[in-house]
């Protein structure tokens, strides 16, 4: 069910630092957006079909909507006017101190079209009425990771094997977005989706909602301090530069934990906050996976974890951050370990799902 590319492909392509053509960001993303541009929603053209999920951060709705002049299914995004402004300027007077910005998703979005990156729902159209802005995507035919990743095979070897791919292809994603100068910043199984593609029949992963993405690469832990609160690197609590590609790394080892496992390896990284991240610092993630039940058994998470992907994870949630495993982005020094150095995604794990 999970879409992978060749293995020796992916991890050639990633070892050499090759991407999509490479373009510089707009130093804000959402520069590539033109307000006045904004088409008038045409509730004759777009069918509804049904509720998706809650937009609760931008207080509106995704629903599922049938495109009668493109003849697709799109996922219509629906933020009501008084949260989204007539513009981005306007939006930032309006809510100075608001991370979730719905302007920066659609203009990331289109630079990224522009410079050729493959992992996105591109944007169809952005419209308004009088009281929404509606914001039109691709449509991600297999839902998001995090639906997908609860259901399956019992975390172990099979789970995986079966993994494998989709976790190398979701790596590949993060540093080819990396290489293109932006950071995810909200990297979590909710925020990748999967796609069949029509001509292929295979799965593919993309990532979405970008409303927190940047291209400022250095940024300041607290200030700029975004993302769920299980994802959050921990550099990010502290009043300092953080290097936001390792901080997108680490958001990235918390998914691939989560994903395997069936279960978060905390709550929060915020001090004091969750009693597992604290043990995690005193003791070590070895110690933890040693002494952590999995979910529903009495099974340790370090009795059912393979040793090479123990690696990677140690790796990825080092929790300082000059001595954490890289994607393997050319911005970092030759010689700097990086994902593609660890044994558990250089395994051969060309299994054929599609």
């Amino acid at each position: 069910m999970w879409l992978h590319r060749r293995a020796d492909n992916e991890r050639n392509s990633a070892a050499h630092g090759k991407s999509a053509a490479k373009s510089a960001p707009p130093r804000d993303l959402h520069a590539t957006i033109d307000p006045s541009a904004v088409a008038a929603w045409d509730p004759q053209r777009f069918q509804f079909i049904r509720w998706l999920q809650d937009a609760t951060r931008n207080h509106g709705q995704v629903n599922l909507m049938y495109d009668k002049t493109a003849c697709e299914l799109v996922a219509v995004k629906q933020i009501p006017n008084s949260f989204m402004c007539a513009s981005p300027a306007e939006f930032a007077e309006k809510y100075p101190s608001e991370t979730e910005f719905p302007w920066q998703d659609v203009g990331c979005i289109r630079f990224l079209e522009s410079a050729g990156y493959p992992y996105i729902c591109r944007v169809r159209c952005v419209a308004r009425d009088d009281a929404n802005t509606y914001l039109v995507y691709e449509y991600a035919t297999e839902g998001d990771l995090f639906t997908m990743a609860t259901n399956g095979i019992s975390p172990g070897q099979e789970r995986e094997a079966h993994l494998l791919p989709v976790v190398r292809r979701l790596l590949d994603g993060v540093r080819q977005l990396h290489e293109l100068g932006v950071a995810h910043r909200d990297i979590s199984p909710e925020n990748v989706v999967c796609s069949r593609d029509q001509s292929s029949e295979q799965l593919e992963i993309k990532l979405i909602d970008f409303a927190m993405a940047t291209s400022n690469r250095h940024v300041r832990g607290i200030t700029d301090a975004v993302g769920k609160p299980a994802y959050t690197a921990p550099e990010y609590h502290a009043d300092g530069i953080c290097d936001a590609f390792l901080g997108d790394a680490f958001s990235a080892g918390v998914l691939v934990y989560a994903v395997l496992m069936q279960d978060y390896p905390w709550i929060s990284t915020r001090p004091g906050a969750c009693k597992r991240f604290q043990y995690v610092e005193k003791h070590g993630m070895h110690a933890y996976m040693a002494k952590q039940k999995l979910r529903g058994t009495q099974l340790k998470i370090g009795e059912v974890m393979s040793g090479p992907l123990k690696q990677l994870i140690v790796g990825l949630l080092n929790f300082d951050p000059a001595s954490r495993l890289t994607l393997g982005e050319s911005a970092f020094p030759p010689g700097r370990h990086s994902v593609w150095d660890e044994a558990w995604l250089r395994q051969s794990g060309d299994s054929g799902f599609g």
